[in-house]
């Protein structure tokens, strides 16, 4: 069980939801009988594949539990990377072989995609992954510049020139990647959706899903009545609940929390001064990015589901005194939100029966991601597009061990970046491990 201090920063508002414009309540449409596609998720997944496939001319009905962009595409960092998370171009030519070009390729394409849309306010300047250790930074690049990613090495003094920020090695910039308002996206590409007539119902779960058709049409039960559908993608992630609970069995959930700092003129000027996005690559992963109106976004893994807010607030601060050398005293606006992993660093894509796919594992880089998956899995139920990943059937087993693997593997390095930290005094210790 979550404990309640958790389960109330999971509930708490974003700091994307607290920027957006309130609301008006729209007119809830109708369930309809029959759709050729039902997408159940309207975050990033969901509302790609319903517009794609409302752009081939079917008719697309999105059931969302929530709200739109309410489960993980309204509540990240806003980073958009074009490449996967621990999984470099070894591992990759492992997996897809000459495919992986191709995969790449879509990820860079997504990316430039959502970094176009103008109401995501969006900052196309690429995005770094620094080193927390000596690495070889110029021969990662041509990895993936031999894959066709935009990548360029940075040594020591670059990265600290770009970024104001201590203790890194050098690392990688993405020239391809970038920083976006992913609340923002998900409501614009919302509001694409019903020009296009799709019918978007919002707090109207999928209880029940009959994977097995019944005359070429598949059942699915919710609050409001029953619709048959001829296609179905699960798109709910990490977020799969009630009828599409399965989904997230295929990954590993992690809990994200993030804090938002208010930071004076002076600060925002000296805080990631090139306005570069970036994270290290440390398992115990440290990450910032400055919000479209200066605020300084961090977070970290929720390790300790017993902590109090307070605790995340003080380790946020201290990371931003190791990196920034800034004593921020104000209490940040915290928020969580749960992250899907998989042993591999891969996504999982599954066909959960005939004419129903599903997919999880955005692995913290979801948002190309998910946009490039959403559209490619539409187009491949409707009979529009080819395959792009291998599929996997199998759920994770063991996943309450996998858990723990993982977040014993994060404490581990939280506690030796802790006791290296020369500068960090005794009583500063991280109380989150």
């Amino acid at each position: 069980m979550t404990a309640p201090a958790l389960e109330a920063l999971l509930s708490a508002a974003s700091g994307w939801q607290a920027r957006a414009p309130r609301l008006l309540a729209a007119k809830a449409d109708a369930l309809p009988v029959s759709c050729e596609l039902a997408v159940i998720g309207a975050g990033l997944t969901g509302l790609s594949a319903a517009l794609a496939a409302a752009e081939a001319g079917c008719s697309v009905v999105v059931l969302e539990a929530d709200a739109v962009g309410g489960g993980a595409t309204g509540r990240n960092s806003g980073f958009v990377v074009p490449v996967p998370a621990r999984c470099g171009p070894p591992e990759l030519r492992a997996w897809l072989g000459p495919q992986a070009d191709g995969y790449l390729a879509g990820l860079s394409e997504a990316a430039a995609e959502l970094l176009a849309l103008p109401e995501a306010s969006p900052v196309r300047k690429g995005w770094m992954q620094l080193f927390a250790a000596p690495g070889s930074a110029p021969a990662a690049a041509l990895a993936w510049r031999r894959l066709g990613v935009r990548a360029r090495a940075l040594d020591a003094e670059q990265a600290q020139a770009l970024t104001a920020a201590a203790g890194y090695h050098g690392g990688l910039l993405f020239e391809d990647g970038g920083q976006i308002d992913p609340l923002a996206l998900a409501r614009g590409l919302a509001e694409r959706c019903r020009r296009r007539g799709v019918v978007l119902l919002e707090r109207c779960p999928a209880k029940l899903v009959e994977a097995r058709p019944r005359d070429g049409m598949h059942v699915i039960r919710t609050p409001r009545g029953s619709l048959r559908a001829g296609r179905v993608l699960m798109a709910g992630n990490a977020y799969s609940r009630d009828g599409v609970a399965e989904v997230a069995r295929h990954s590993v959930p992690l809990t994200l929390a993030l804090g938002q700092f208010e930071l004076s003129p002076e600060q925002q000027a000296r805080v990631l001064p090139a306005d570069i996005p970036f994270s290290d690559n440390r398992r115990d992963m440290w990450f910032f990015r400055k919000m479209p109106e200066g605020q300084l976004l961090t977070g970290l893994f929720a390790l300790r589901a017993d902590a109090e807010a307070e605790q995340y607030a003080a380790a946020l601060r201290r990371r931003v005194r190791a990196v920034f050398g800034l004593e921020l005293d104000a209490a940040p606006r915290l928020w969580a939100g749960q992250v899907g992993l998989t042993p591999s660093g891969l996504p999982s894509l599954r066909r959960v029966g005939d004419g129903v796919l599903a997919w999880t594992g955005c692995n913290g880089r979801g948002l190309a991601l998910s946009f490039m998956l959403g559209r490619t899995l539409a187009r491949q139920l409707i009979g529009a597009g080819p395959a792009l990943l291998p599929f996997n059937s199998r759920p994770l087993r063991g996943r309450a061990l996998l858990k723990w693997m993982a977040e014993t593997a994060i404490a581990h390095d939280r506690r030796r970046r802790a006791r290296l930290a020369q500068t960090e005094a005794p009583t500063q210790k991280d109380t989150l491990q």
